[in-house]
């Protein structure tokens, strides 16, 4: 830039002047021109001070927060809830909850019987199903619906300090955040505790002979006894008589060692989904062979089912980049399941499992498919959004254009089916949110389905025989439920040589097919206690209040310190110590056993992402 001298308003200079100060003309211009730049460089400066302010402002990664988080007291570290210290709340009602007659107090410390199953061939049930529900024997020889010592244990009530969740809510899901549980009511009746001395508000089950349990057997015979009220293929969306039957994958590998909270948990799976619901669900131990001489990265994941998909490049077949493969052949061979549940073996929920699966199905039964990828997109906080159903409905369509309407259109050459329904309407808004209501989701996820594009995400880019501007969504945890139609087209999308990674591929060939896709908004807890706004700005940080989109996102590479202190993630250690705890472990004094010695620790019911590190004991 050039520097012209002020002389409009310059009187001419007086020569004595000019002498008497050793000054020119020159010299007058020359000053000015050096005031000019000191001032410019000033406001410059000034300028740049406010835009660091304003970065520093909205980014939470340069934000303060982080010197903020550091001093935050771990809310959960030292937090210790017994049943002793557990109030009744008012006015509970819960048809699920029901009196343990071989207690004769009725106290808070007393646990309830819990069983958060449909009322089986009441008036209600029966208007709506042709086959009536057919119990059976379990591990006891006792009629499951009848035998108390079978049943899960729940204390009605949670200490008053209990923190609240930081990201979503149990009243948005339609979970029970009433509820507490110990390890002695949880596990007790699957074998936990039979050789320690009762617990004074446990009662303690019949013995049983573990070995001699066939699980598969057990399984086979309820579903036999029931298998009228379920499809024996694929129909069960088109069929209003029959019921969804749904296979539950526990991902293994052969070479784990399975410890007994394994098996505890395990046998609490096959019994409260399968056994309990009379084969609602079929639970499978689903085993990835393990070849301990090759290196795990370069392990195919299955010849076979790669062979499922000539045209698919094999150096993507491995287990990290497609562990769809082997799901998409058991939904090829097994056409009587409607749905698939991919369950992460490391994850552990301290409630109830039919609850946790039953009210998830419901909730995503519900929404609608207006703005649904824009509320998946966030994470949900109640004291920012307000009531899930009405007020963040309504938050996300003011700030959001409803850009996807049905299947997302995307570049592609030859020609492209998609497996989805189309809109009944044209355009977004003509649809009341009543399109898709009471339809199945064909993926549920457990964290928001974000937008890969424009964050740092790590795998954003993994992605073969699309466009390089394919539009695409991801969802971290890969603890999924699928549509046997939502696998059915991402085995379309293999047999034409289309491919991504394994927590892109579900998520955005639903986007491409325009199926249904929910995250499901339950509770997650953090040892930190931070103002809901900047858990706000702190975990949807992108464009218009999503999660993904920029750098700025929490899944974005270097910004997963953000989970760290939360209880569903991978990367965080709270899932571990919150468990330990609540299993009455010290390990390295990271797990606090509650110093109550005649109450267990108890917890309420929230989903956990435990590590393998918690199978130490």
């Amino acid at each position: 830039m050039v520097s012209v001298p002020f002389r409009v308003h310059a009187k001419k200079p007086n020569p004595s002047t000019t002498k008497k100060y050793g000054q020119s003309n020159g010299g007058t211009n020359i000053k000015l021109r050096t005031n000019r730049r000191v001032t410019r460089h000033a406001f410059l400066r000034a300028l740049l001070l406010l835009l660091l302010v304003t970065i520093f402002a909205r980014r939470p990664h340069f934000s303060p927060l982080v010197k903020y988080e550091g001093k935050q007291s771990c809310v959960l570290k030292t937090f210790q809830s017994t049943s002793n210290r557990i109030p009744a709340p008012e006015n509970y009602r819960n048809p699920g909850i029901s009196k343990d007659p071989r207690f004769r107090e009725n106290a808070p410390a007393i646990p309830r019987i819990y069983r958060p199953y449909p009322v089986y061939n009441c008036k209600e049930w029966n208007e709506l199903h042709s086959v009536p529900f057919s119990p059976f024997e379990g591990p006891r020889g006792s009629l499951l619906n009848e035998s108390l010592d079978d049943q899960v244990g729940a204390y009605v009530g949670i200490r008053q300090d209990h923190p609240a969740a930081m990201l979503g809510s149990y009243d948005a899901v339609g979970l029970d955040g009433a509820l507490s549980f110990d390890r002695y009511t949880r596990y007790g009746a699957y074998g936990f505790g039979e050789n320690e001395t009762s617990d004074t508000n446990w009662m303690k089950p019949t013995t049983v002979d573990w070995d001699q349990v066939n699980w598969g057997q057990l399984q086979d015979r309820y579903y036999e006894r029931n298998a009228g009220r379920f499809s024996q293929v694929w129909k069960a969306a088109f069929d209003s008589d029959s019921e969804p039957h749904t296979a539950v994958l526990i991902r293994t590998y052969t070479g784990r060692n399975y410890t007994k909270n394994d098996v505890h948990v395990i046998r609490s799976i096959v019994t409260e989904l399968s056994l309990q619901s009379g084969g609602e669900y079929k639970v499978i131990l689903f085993l990835h062979v393990r070849n301990s001489n090759i290196p795990i990265e370069q392990q195919d994941v299955s010849p076979q089912a790669a062979s499922y998909c000539p045209d698919l490049d094999r150096s993507v077949t491995d287990v990290h980049h497609s562990q769809w493969l082997s799901v998409q052949r058991f939904a090829l061979n097994h056409p009587e399941f409607d749905f698939i549940w991919n369950w992460e073996i490391d994850t552990r929920f301290s409630g109830h499992h039919y609850e946790l699966i039953d009210r998830t199905a419901q909730f995503a039964r519900q929404q609608p498919r207006r703005g649904l990828w824009e509320r998946n997109a966030r994470f949900y906080i109640p004291e920012v959004h307000g009531d899930h159903a009405i007020s963040f409905q309504a938050y996300v369509q003011d700030h959001e254009d409803e850009a996807v309407w049905g299947p997302a259109p995307f570049d592609l050459r030859e020609p492209f089916q998609p497996f989805g329904s189309a809109p009944l309407t044209q355009h977004a808004h003509e649809d009341n949110y009543d399109w898709e209501v009471g339809e199945d989701a064909d993926l549920i996820t457990f964290l928001p389905i974000f937008h890969p594009i424009g964050t740092k995400w790590v795998t954003r880019n993994e992605v073969w025989g699309y466009p390089t501007n394919t539009p695409r969504r991801a969802s971290l945890i890969t603890h999924y439920r699928l549509s046997r139609a939502l696998l059915l087209a991402m085995h379309e999308e293999n047999l034409a040589g289309r491919h991504m990674g394994s927590e892109l591929f579900p998520a955005s060939t639903a986007l491409l097919h325009g199926l249904k896709a929910v995250s499901v908004p339950h509770p997650i807890y953090s040892d930190i206690d931070l103002p809901a706004r900047t858990v706000d700005r702190w975990f949807n940080s992108g464009v218009n209040g999503r999660s993904g989109s920029t750098a700025d996102s929490p899944f974005s590479a270097g910004r997963e310190i953000r989970f760290r202190d939360v209880s569903w993630s991978c990367r965080a250690n709270l899932p571990s110590r919150l468990y330990w705890t609540f299993l009455g472990w010290d390990r390295d004094g990271i797990g606090d056993v509650s110093p109550d010695s005649d109450s267990a620790e108890c917890i309420s019911d929230a989903e956990l992402s435990v590590e393998a590190t918690i199978n130490l004991v």
